[in-house]
């Protein structure tokens, strides 16, 4: 398991360090600032570049995963609290039959923090996963689509434009 950790952590590292030593001048400075957004969170460098349904996929999939992943570990964190007052009571347990109970519910709480951690593992792979495709998706993605509609404030108001492409 900690090799999974540390092989992760690698990769983040690789990915943040390919980020930022992009070239940053000339032609390359925009697309080098939008896969800086998107190391930053998933989406915000597609939503920069103005790949809009994409930036939303993988901004809604992070916040998502993130979401379940504090869920899951709120509630992992009741059930390892569930099996510690289990515990506690078993091994005060005076009767033959109280001790059978807090053993049985000491066993299910054990058996439910055992699952959910193996939930929230899920999710963090789940949420490093969306990451590493939001990033990827930058570096080696296509090239940005004309947005369908434009904005342009002037100094006497505003001008919106639907844009039309064959």
């Amino acid at each position: 398991m900690k090799r999974k950790e540390i092989m992760m952590r690698k990769l983040v590292l690789v990915f943040l360090a390919v980020s930022i030593l992009l070239p940053s001048t000339g032609a390359f400075a925009a697309e080098a600032e939008d896969v800086v957004y998107s190391a930053f969170f998933p989406g915000l460098g597609q939503f920069r570049s103005g790949r809009y349904a994409r930036g939303t996929l993988l901004f809604g999939a992070e916040i998502v995963a993130l979401g379940w992943l504090g869920v899951a570990d709120i509630q992992y964190d009741r059930k390892v609290e569930a099996y510690d007052q289990a515990r506690i009571m078993y091994e005060n347990a005076s009767y033959i039959g109280d001790a059978q109970i807090y053993h049985s519910q000491m066993v299910e709480a054990w058996d439910d923090a055992e699952s959910l951690n193996t939930y929230r593992k899920v999710l963090v792979g789940a949420a490093i996963g969306v990451w590493v495709v939001s990033v990827a998706d930058m570096i080696w993605g296509p090239e940005a689509e004309t947005p369908l509609l434009t904005f342009e404030p002037r100094h006497d108001g505003f001008m919106v434009c639907r844009t039309f492409t064959f």
